[in-house]
């Protein structure tokens, strides 16, 4: 069996063992989301973050206390113990407001987490169209063997009959073994392209991933809408300005928290003693506490509060800028996918057509065998390319989504409805 043949034979029994599996992208995600170490990370890191709202209320919480002395007399004094309950409740203006940073804290420690699924969504799409490429690859590879194999050996025949020359022999084996070297290369590719999607998911993939169906357009998208209702859709969707709206707030907080540092500090406590010596005692204390002057420590990380108020006001700006720059970049190459896939649909054409035409000269002698094997090359070449297209709109469009905020799991769902 030749080598060509062996990766044929490799090729068509992965496409029977696989059978239908129509719902591949959401199960990739599912174990993802239960195998990559940096998305369970995620999860316990939220967890960890959301501990700050009870850590924040407790300032508002009653605190009880108790003691018990046994105090035992080393002459002939009487031995006497004692012991006592007390309940105090703070009231402390900063509380509040360190309430309210700790809101923000979590809410947007629950945006980062949010953040980071959408980032696994597409870290499974993109691994997998990695490898549905690299698939695409082998078997355009497989083919354009096969077809120089045949051309080979056609070659050979005419070289035996004396209607072909020896150059043109040698000029036909030479892209034969060039065809196979790369061929190995191929291999290679794929084989680290799966690996790539199964260090993601931690299980082992089917020997074939479903490809693009053949019936699937630019049209099975949705509408293109204006580049300013994207824009508009990422202002109220994008994470990264969810966060830092979040992110101002809680600056805007954190100074206010600063700012009442040095107001007076009030609490109310009640407490029970018992003595064996005195007998019970109850006490209902008031007490003020305040600091009269610190050095100008309290001002200065006041304005310290201040200015990182500010600064996180600009950055949001400064976020706004670049979210527009990125809805830009990807409204714009989706576009140019819808355009390219068209036009290298009418190359495909015209190379095939270049093809038959240099194959009739061939046979009448107008042409040489480097012709023939340079058009070969160029119809194998844009379908390739074609088939790309097609997988980079996809792309195009989830990074568009993404950007704007709008990636989620039913874009899964339709995934697969588009590779089965």
């Amino acid at each position: 069996m030749t080598f060509s043949n062996r990766f044929a034979v490799f090729i068509i029994a992965a496409a029977v063992s696989l059978g239908g599996h129509a719902s591949q992208f959401q199960e990739l995600f599912q174990l993802a989301q239960a195998n990559d170490p940096s998305y369970i990370a995620a999860q316990h890191t939220l967890n960890s973050k959301l501990e700050i709202i009870p850590q924040a209320n407790s300032a508002f919480m009653p605190e009880i206390s108790g003691s018990v002395n046994e105090n035992q007399s080393l002459n002939a004094g009487a031995n006497v113990h004692t012991y006592g309950v007390k309940i105090a409740l703070p009231l402390r203006l900063d509380a509040f407001y360190s309430l309210k940073v700790a809101e923000k804290m979590a809410a947007g420690s629950r945006i980062n987490f949010e953040k980071t699924h959408q980032n696994l969504i597409f870290s499974v799409i993109d691994r997998y169209v990695a490898v549905i490429k690299q698939q695409h690859q082998m078997s355009s590879s497989l083919a354009e063997v096969t077809a120089v194999e045949q051309r080979l050996k056609q070659t050979q025949q005419q070289v035996d009959l004396g209607i072909s020359s020896i150059i043109e022999l040698q000029d036909v084996k030479a892209n034969f073994q060039q065809l196979q070297v790369n061929l190995l290369q191929v291999q290679q590719d794929l084989s680290l392209a799966r690996a790539n999607l199964e260090n993601l998911t931690n299980q082992t993939l089917p020997p074939k991933l479903p490809a693009l169906a053949s019936s699937f357009n630019a049209a099975s998208l949705v509408a293109i809408d204006s580049l300013e209702n994207w824009f508009e859709l990422a202002l109220n969707n994008n994470l990264d300005i969810a966060h830092n709206k979040l992110a101002v707030q809680q600056a805007y907080h954190n100074y206010q928290v600063k700012d009442v540092g040095l107001y007076p500090k009030a609490s109310i406590s009640m407490s029970q003693n018992y003595s064996s010596s005195t007998g019970t005692t109850q006490y209902l204390a008031v007490g003020v506490t305040g600091t009269f002057f610190d050095g100008g420590l309290n001002q200065s990380q006041t304005n310290e509060a201040k200015e990182a108020w500010y600064a996180s006001q600009q950055q949001g700006q400064a976020l706004l800028k670049t979210t527009q720059q990125e809805i830009r970049r990807w409204h714009q190459a989706l576009d140019t996918s819808r355009q390219q896939i068209q036009a290298l649909a009418q190359l495909n054409k015209a190379v095939q057509a270049s093809l038959d035409g240099k194959n009739t000269e061939y046979t009448l002698g107008l042409r040489d065998i480097s012709d023939i094997l340079d058009a070969e090359k160029l119809v194998f070449s844009a379908q390739r390319n074609w088939d790309n297209a097609r997988l980079d709109l996809v792309l195009n469009q989830l990074r568009l989504k993404r950007a704007s905020g709008l990636l989620n799991d039913s874009d899964l769902m339709q995934l697969d409805q588009w590779f089965n």
